[in-house]
């Protein structure tokens, strides 16, 4: 009943119910009235930006869309860029008309626009992509591993100039991302000054010429593939043909291995015991340089201190040395000086006293004969009284003086040996003084530095003993976390018909203890039976990556805000209900996170949100790569194509339609 429905659905343009108009086509545009609404569109659910639509009641359900929903028929939304999108309403041609669901971001980072020029066989191309699982199909050799190459130079892969287009000079990749929440991403973007972006948008671009080199902009400013590749590695993780994934770098599979036992508290205990631990441990080594270092230490500071305390400095002592030295150096002639004038003015007879008591005789008898010479005489007296305390100091300052060259030369080599040791040393005396007070005080430490090494040794020891049990639980934890993991990964893999492989976490110690603990871990692998679990680095097949990328991503949630994840041959050698399993961990997995797949199984495109067909045509005499999503009709002619081949009918078209319904059922 429900099938027949479907069809019918699917072979109408429009219906309507009992309201009025009840959906419209792609080539129709929804009624703008409220009235005219079946309200068969909820609120969508989980992860944001998903939308939840409901089947109109004349279906007589309303499955949720929990899992990615169908292109087709579509209803009008803001896209992630910013542009109208339109949503589909799964399994029928036409869709209910319901209240436009305002979309929020997501709060993961994600690819929502893509334009690629000249590149590989596309000519021009631009896409738009949403949350959940993105599908992309093609026959055999149309190009849809360009579009896997294409993400992964936007997040950091190497480019060769064989990848240009033939007869053009350069190739542009441009690609929109939506920040979302991710703290890691915005953390290493504001490293690089990438931040903050308006309108929470983060916008790659390369450039790959023939002739100027390769160029890498984000958020237009012109950055280096390293930048790119730190920025990409918190965008997608791309497990490609021939892309080196996240999963083959075994540095990050202690981290990965933590992630999946709850261990992250375990470890940051381990952590900062190790850093207490280092830090006490190098102070003890710095004092415990060998004895021999040590008092050739002792012996050169206390010779550097010796040096500066014989010259008897203390602030000023220079300037009031060069002072003395300067009086004595002129002791001669100012000995003379003061005696020639304490003769002219006292002792010869030809003094300044003398002729100015005969002055004063002169003065007095004239002041008897006229009183108003009395203040000149008096003037005169006060004068000779004055010269003559000048010339008594000028006998004592020649009585005090005494010319000695053997006190002036010892003074001179005094003032010699003090800046000798000043230029030595320091700049200036300041300087001088402050650094023999540094080495007095690493002498007090390297005198007593046995006490100190003692009382360090013994927290070295407390702290040592503390670190390594921390790490030890550590280890111990991993090694249980490490036998689940195994068995879980197995268990995942026997779901995607790799009921035989085996899958192990190697454990190794380090070459030394460090902050992540004792421990050193790799993932080995191996697809068929008799054969040894090897290094996943040394693994050829894509397929087999991909399928343990998946089983390991499906068991391990990120904690950074779940990267976009991207996979290319995935579905190698597998069909049927493995397929099926294949599909419902490809949808579990991308419930939370944007997911790119490429695939050749109608099982599962039918649990794409969005499904891309890629194909190639010529023009012009030329080959070129061409990509579209999918409506509902060519989606369902499309899983037709590969249920049956080329040789299409009702029959596989009805199997198509029943593929989107139960994707939608689960």
């Amino acid at each position: 009943m429900v099938q027949e429905k479907i069809e019918n659905a699917a072979r109408t343009s429009s219906t309507s119910c009992a309201t009025g108009p009840l959906c419209v086509t792609n080539d129709q545009k929804p009624p703008k009235s409220a009235a005219n609404n079946c309200n068969a569109v909820t609120p969508f659910s989980g992860v944001r930006n998903r939308v939840n639509q409901a089947l109109c009641p004349a279906l007589g359900r309303a499955p949720s869309l929990t899992r990615p929903s169908v292109p087709g028929s579509s209803h009008q939304a803001v896209s992630m860029t910013g542009r109208p999108r339109l949503y589909p309403n799964p399994l029928i041609g036409s869709m209910c008309r319901g209240p436009e669901p305002v979309l929020a971001g997501p709060d993961f980072p994600m690819l929502t626009y893509l334009k690629i020029e000249n590149f590989a066989l596309i000519e021009r191309l631009e896409l738009e992509f949403g949350p959940g699982l993105n599908l992309i199909t093609g026959e055999t050799g149309s190009g849809k591993s360009i579009l896997v190459d294409a993400v992964e130079l936007l997040v950091g892969g190497r480019a060769s100039q064989e990848m240009i287009r033939q007869g053009a000079d350069t190739a542009r990749l441009e690609g929109v991302f939506q920040v979302g929440d991710s703290v890691p991403l915005r953390e290493a973007a504001a490293r690089h000054g990438l931040g903050p972006w308006d309108p929470d948008q983060l916008i790659i671009r390369r450039e790959i010429s023939r002739t100027s080199g390769n160029r890498v902009f984000i958020n237009d400013r012109l950055c280096t593939l390293a930048v790119l590749s730190e920025i990409g590695s918190v965008l997608a993780d791309v497990h490609g043909q021939h892309s080196q994934q996240l999963l083959l770098q075994p540095s990050l599979h202690l981290e990965l291995l933590d992630r999946f036992g709850d261990l992250e508290g375990k470890r940051g205990t381990v952590a900062e015991a190790f850093h207490r631990w280092r830090q006490v441990r190098d102070r003890l080594d710095g004092i415990r340089r060998s004895e021999r270092e040590r008092l050739q230490r002792i012996d050169l500071l206390q010779f550097q201190c010796r040096e500066v305390d014989e010259l008897r400095l203390s602030p000023g002592l220079v300037e009031s040395l060069e002072e003395e030295r300067r009086l004595l150096a002129s002791a001669e002639r100012r000995l003379e000086a003061a005696q020639a004038a304490w003769s002219e003015l006292y002792e010869s007879d030809t003094a300044a006293v003398v002729i100015l008591e005969r002055v004063r005789r002169l003065v007095e008898e004239l002041a008897g004969l006229d009183p108003r010479c009395r203040q000149d005489a008096e003037a005169l007296e006060n004068l000779k009284y004055q010269i003559e305390e000048v010339a008594f100091h000028l006998r004592e300052y020649a009585a005090g003086l005494e010319y000695d060259p053997t006190q002036l030369e010892l003074l001179e080599e005094r003032l010699d040996r003090i800046e000798r040791i000043r230029r030595k040393y320091a700049d200036s005396i300041e300087e001088l003084l402050s650094l023999r007070a540094a080495w007095e005080t690493e002498l007090s430490r390297l005198v007593h530095s046995e006490e100190e090494a003692a009382e360090l040794e013994e927290q070295v020891g407390d702290l040592e003993k503390a670190y390594f049990d921390a790490a030890r639980a550590l280890s111990s934890a991993r090694r249980e976390a490490a036998r689940r993991l195994s068995e879980l990964v197995e268990e995942q893999l026997g779901d995607l018909a790799m009921a035989k492989a085996r899958f192990q976490v190697s454990f190794s110690e380090a070459p030394e203890p460090t902050e992540r603990g004792l421990d050193e871990v790799e993932f080995r692998f191996s697809a068929n039976p008799g054969e040894e679990p090897r290094p996943l680095v040394r693994i050829a097949s894509g397929g087999e990556l991909s399928r343990l990328a998946l089983a390991v991503k499906v068991l391990i949630r990120e904690g950074d805000g779940s990267r976009t994840l991207v996979f290319d041959e995935v579905d190698a050698g597998i069909g049927g209900r493995t397929a099926s399993a294949l599909a419902e961990k490809l949808a579990r997995v991308a419930a939370g996170r944007q997911v790119f797949c490429v695939t050749h199984l109608p099982q599962i495109a039918a649990y794409a949100r969005e499904h891309f067909h890629v194909g190639k045509e010529i023009r012009e005499g030329r080959t070129v790569i061409q990509a579209r999503r999918l409506s509902l009709d060519e989606r369902i002619e499309e899983l037709a194509r590969l249920l049956a081949g080329e040789r299409l009918s009702e029959t596989s078209r009805r199997q198509a339609r029943e593929l989107l319904e139960a994707a939608q059922a689960v």
